[in-house]
């Protein structure tokens, strides 16, 4: 280990800027080797470690727990490093091309994870011999991206139990697991079976490919992610989900209404807060609140409601029609978004006097939307020619919008 760790230091101290293309990308492919090596060789010490139960040493109560807690790895991740380990057992070939490094730990997870002791035991009924099984799917790791071996075992499944009888879908348990993080984003983790990502693929591709703006220059990831959320408005904003406890779902905000109020970075406000999410600044609370409806409820000073207002709708279904025909589309320069992605922003927010008006109204897709409150930029009609201006936050324009 020492060795290991002195070799480590050398590669460390390696100045990058001086090597050439070729050099660095040698000096790439060599890296990922070695890491798949060591990667191995980890899986292998964990098994031989969850073998002998070593973990009791330590008092933890298996092996996943011991990597979680004294190794500080992911839950995940643990978990795949100590099954991997268990089934490479009875796939020799496999385990083979993973130590020398000609595999990654993702290549021998997708072979492990499908060859469980049903599709063997079927395989075993029909006569085939599992080693040879072994050495052609460790081939095609070799020679294919871990999603392409995927789907290479998913076939030599598929083939020895045609029917199915295996992995019914009533027995695969689809998982979801969306968490707030400390950085103020939700991160997403689950799985689905085939039928059900079927169902949330073809559900998602219209919202990505439908309508796409001229000049949209987000990645597919950030795409497939704006059409889960815009997956998810529709249902709300269309009245398909079930009442709750007599009440129609809402994205619920609470802020302050001095807050609400206050001038954009004026001191001494705290933000809102989303009802699972969590903490939001002002401006984000006050996007929401542009095109939402909005509930008043009084506190006293321990906190508790003294009373609460009845819901009011800030836009109604008539004034948004008829700002949708004026703008088209996103009033943001250079912004092409249909109107069916776009909020009603008020140019002058209705917590600071401005009305629930065409004037004060335009149409903003979220991205930009988002802009014009957390990132500073404003719009605001042009009075010689009635068309829609965009300012920087520093207050330069960019240039001029369409208008009526």
């Amino acid at each position: 280990m020492s060795e290991l760790r002195s070799a480590l230091d050398e590669l460390a101290a390696v100045d990058l800027g001086e090597l050439s293309d070729d050099l660095l990308l040698d000096l790439v492919g060599e890296l990922s080797t070695t890491v798949n090596r060591v990667t191995a060789a980890l899986t292998t010490a964990v098994r031989a470690a969850d073998r002998r139960k070593a973990y009791r040493r330590d008092g933890a109560v298996s092996m996943q727990a011991r990597l979680r807690g004294s190794c500080r790895m992911a839950p995940e991740l643990a978990s795949a490093t100590v099954s991997t380990g268990r089934r490479l057992e009875q796939f020799p070939e496999t385990a083979a091309a993973f130590a020398a490094g000609a595999i990654s730990a993702a290549h021998a997870r997708v072979i492990t994870k499908a060859m469980t002791p049903g599709p063997i035991a079927k395989a075993a009924e029909l006569g085939i011999d599992l080693g040879e099984t072994d050495g052609i799917l460790a081939d095609l790791a070799r020679a294919t991206a871990p999603h392409d071996t995927a789907r290479g075992v998913k076939e030599w499944v598929a083939g020895v139990d045609p029917d199915g009888t295996l992995d019914d879908a009533a027995d695969v348990r689809r998982r979801s697991t969306p968490a707030p993080g400390l950085d103020g984003r939700v991160h997403l983790r689950g799985e689905l079976d085939a039928v059900g990502g079927e169902y949330v693929h073809t559900a998602l591709a219209p919202l990505m490919n439908g309508d796409r703006p001229a000049g949209d220059t987000r990645s597919h990831a950030e795409r497939q992610a704006d059409a889960l959320v815009a997956l998810a408005r529709g249902a709300l904003d269309g009245g398909s989900l079930p009442a709750v406890r007599g009440e129609r779902p809402n994205v619920r905000v609470t802020i302050d209404w001095f807050a609400l109020c206050a001038a954009r970075g004026a001191p001494g406000f705290s933000g809102g807060s989303l009802g699972w999410a969590g903490p939001i600044n002002p401006e984000t609370a006050r996007r929401l609140a542009c095109d939402a409806g909005v509930a008043r409820v009084i506190t006293g000073p321990d906190g508790l409601p003294l009373d609460v207002g009845r819901a009011q709708r800030t836009t109604s279904a008539a004034i948004r029609r008829a700002i949708e025909v004026r703008d088209a589309h996103c009033a943001f320069a250079g912004c092409d978004a249909p109107p069916e992605w776009c909020d009603v922003h008020h140019v002058v927010h209705w917590a600071h006097g401005g009305p629930t008006s065409c004037d004060n109204g335009a149409l903003l897709c979220e991205r930009h939307h988002t802009s014009c409150h957390e990132g500073g930029f404003t719009i605001a009609r042009d009075p010689g020619t009635g068309r829609w201006r965009t300012y920087r936050p520093d207050g330069t324009g960019i240039r001029s919008r369409a208008g009526p």
